[in-house]
C-alpha cells in the first residue's frame, strides 16, 4: 500500500470516527457546573499576573490540575458516546463511557424529534430524540446532540418513504395561533420564571437596592388612588401572576408559530417554532388517541384545539402535543378527514341529557360554600382582617363558581363505538374533551359505581389507552345497564 493510500485510509477512518460522535459542544455539557467556580477566578488571576504562566501555575496548580481532569473526563465521555446506523435499526452507545447500548428498530419507532434553539443554530448543533412505546417516562429511548448535518441525515432517512408520495398539509392561521396562546398560556410556568429572575436579581443587587426599588414602587402606587387602597402583598401577587402569564403567552406563541402538519404515507411530519425550531416525525399507527379540547369560551365561540397523543410527542419541556393548534369546528372536521381519514364520524351510543344536570353540578355547587363558610369563621377569630379575608374569599369563590357554570354545560357526556374506534366525550375540570382512539390502542375498560350511583343506577366508565404513564378517560353519569350491554357487544367483558 502506497503512502498516499495509507494517508487516505487514515483520513477516511478519522472522518467516519467523528461522523458518528455527538457535537463537540457536548464536551462542555459533560463537565460539572462547579468547574466554572474554579475557571473564572483562575482566568482573573492569569490576567492580574499579566499572563505570567509560570507564577500563575505555581500559585494555582491544584485548581489547574482539577480543571484539566474535569475536561479530560468530559472528553473521554464524548469519545465513547456514539451511534451506529444499520439497515433496520439505530444503535446508540451512551451513559458513562458508552457502556449503555440501546438498539431501536426503525419499525418500532413512535416518534423522532429534532430541536434547535438560538444557540444551537449558531453552533450548528441539533438535539435528536427517538422514542418508542417502551415506557420510558423521563427520557427518550435515544437522545443525542449531533451536528445539524448528521441530525438532518437521520431526519431525511426517517422521512424517505415520503419521497414521490402525495402529501396533505395543514397550515395553522397565525391569527388563531394568537388565540391559542392566550387560552393555553400557563401562569404557573411563567411565574416560576419570573420568581427565578427576581431571586437572581436580589442576589445581584442586594438588600439595600431591593429596598430602594420597593420604596420607588410604593411611591408610584400611592399616586394612583385605586391602587393605593389595595394591600401591597395583593399587588405583588397580581404583578407576579400577570408577568408569569405574559411570559407563558409569548413562549406559547413563539413555540407554535409557522405550525404545519403534513400527512404522507404512514407519517405525520410536524414543524413549528420561531425561537426554538422543532420538527417531529410521528408514525400514525402509533398515535394512541387524538383529543379535541375546548374551554367554555372556545365552546361558545365554536373553536377547537386538537392534540395527538403519541409516545415522545409533547413529552419534553415547553412542548404541547398539537396536531391542529386551534381552528373553527368546521375546519377541524375538514382537517381531520384530511389528516386521519380512517377516523369515522362522531357517533354517540350512550349519552346524558338535561335530566342528568343535577348530578354534574351538585358537588361543585356545594364546594362554592366552603370558602364562604371558612371566611365567616376566620372573621370571628380575626375581626381586624375583614378586608383581607373578604378579598381572599372572593378570589377562591370565583373559580368554584366558574366550575359550576362549566359543569352545567358538560351534561352531554357520551360514549360510542364505530368501525374499530371509540369516541369519548367528557369534561375534566374546566376543559371539555372529545377523545377518539382506535380499539387496538385501548388497553382496558372499567365500570365504576359509588353508593349514590348505585341508587340512581348510573356509573362512570374509565377507558385506559396505551401510554408511557397511566392514561385514562373517565365518562361519568351514564346509564349502567346500557353501558354493560354496549361494552359486552364490543368485546369488553365487565
Amino acid at each position: 500500500m502506497s503512502r498516499r493510500e495509507t494517508i487516505k485510509e487514515k483520513s477516511s477512518w478519522l472522518k467516519n470516527f467523528f461522523a458518528h460522535r455527538q457535537h463537540p459542544i457536548m464536551i462542555l455539557s459533560y463537565t460539572t457546573k462547579y468547574m466554572w467556580l474554579l475557571a473564572i477566578p483562575l482566568a482573573k488571576y492569569l490576567i492580574a499576573a499579566k499572563f505570567n504562566f509560570q507564577s500563575w501555575f505555581q500559585a494555582h496548580w491544584v485548581d489547574i490540575l482539577t480543571i484539566t481532569f474535569i475536561f479530560s473526563y468530559a472528553f473521554l465521555r464524548w469519545i465513547f458516546v456514539y451511534y451506529e446506523l444499520e439497515e433496520d435499526c439505530i444503535i446508540a452507545h451512551t451513559g458513562y463511557f458508552g457502556i449503555t447500548r440501546t438498539k431501536v428498530y426503525f419499525a418500532e419507532i413512535s416518534s423522532l424529534s429534532l430541536s434547535q434553539g438560538y444557540i444551537s443554530r449558531l453552533i450548528h448543533s441539533c438535539a435528536v430524540y427517538i422514542d418508542t412505546d417502551a415506557k420510558s417516562l423521563q427520557n427518550a429511548d435515544i437522545m443525542l446532540t449531533l451536528t445539524k448535518k448528521r441530525a438532518f441525515e437521520l431526519y431525511h432517512f426517517a422521512t424517505a418513504k415520503c419521497k414521490n408520495k402525495p402529501k396533505y398539509v395543514y397550515n395553522s392561521k397565525k391569527s388563531l395561533l394568537v388565540i391559542f396562546s392566550l387560552i393555553f398560556s400557563s401562569t404557573l410556568s411563567g411565574m416560576i420564571i419570573v420568581l427565578s429572575v427576581l431571586y437572581e436579581a436580589y442576589r445581584i443587587v442586594g438588600r439595600e437596592a431591593e429596598e430602594q426599588i420597593l420604596r420607588r414602587v410604593n411611591t408610584e402606587i400611592a399616586k394612583v388612588p385605586v391602587l393605593a387602597e389595595v394591600p401591597e402583598y395583593i399587588l405583588i401577587a397580581g404583578g407576579v401572576l400577570a408577568g408569569g402569564w405574559l411570559i407563558s403567552f409569548l413562549s406559547n406563541l413563539m413555540r407554535h408559530w409557522n405550525f404545519s402538519c403534513t400527512r404522507c404515507a404512514d407519517l405525520f411530519i410536524i414543524r413549528s417554532g420561531i425561537g426554538t425550531r422543532r420538527r417531529h416525525v410521528l408514525y400514525r399507527d402509533r398515535v394512541n388517541y387524538i383529543d379535541l379540547r375546548q374551554s367554555l369560551l372556545m365552546k361558545i365561540c365554536k373553536i377547537t384545539s386538537v392534540s395527538a397523543h403519541c409516545t415522545g410527542y409533547g413529552k419534553r419541556r415547553l412542548e404541547i402535543s398539537a396536531l391542529i393548534p386551534i381552528t373553527t369546528n368546521g375546519q377541524v372536521d375538514r382537517s381531520l378527514k384530511m389528516l386521519m381519514p380512517k377516523i369515522p364520524p362522531v357517533k354517540s351510543d350512550i349519552s346524558t341529557g338535561k335530566a342528568d344536570l343535577g348530578r354534574f353540578i351538585t358537588i361543585p355547587l356545594i364546594c362554592t360554600f366552603i370558602p364562604i363558610v371558612s371566611g365567616r369563621g376566620a372573621l370571628y377569630f380575626f375581626p381586624n382582617w375583614k378586608r383581607e379575608i373578604t378579598i381572599l374569599v372572593i378570589l377562591t369563590t370565583i373559580p368554584l363558581l366558574w366550575l359550576v357554570i362549566v359543569k352545567a354545560a358538560a351534561f352531554t357526556t357520551s360514549i360510542g363505538f364505530e368501525n374499530g374506534y371509540c369516541t369519548l366525550s367528557y369534561c375534566k375540570w374546566y376543559s371539555f374533551h372529545k377523545s377518539i382512539a382506535a380499539l387496538d390502542r385501548v388497553s382496558m375498560v372499567t365500570v365504576m359505581q359509588n353508593p349514590f350511583q348505585k341508587i340512581s343506577h348510573t356509573c362512570a366508565v374509565r377507558v385506559y389507552t396505551n401510554s408511557e404513564s397511566t392514561d385514562y378517560h373517565t365518562v361519568k353519569g351514564l346509564n349502567y345497564d346500557k353501558v354493560i350491554k354496549l361494552l359486552n357487544r364490543n368485546g369488553y367483558a365487565v
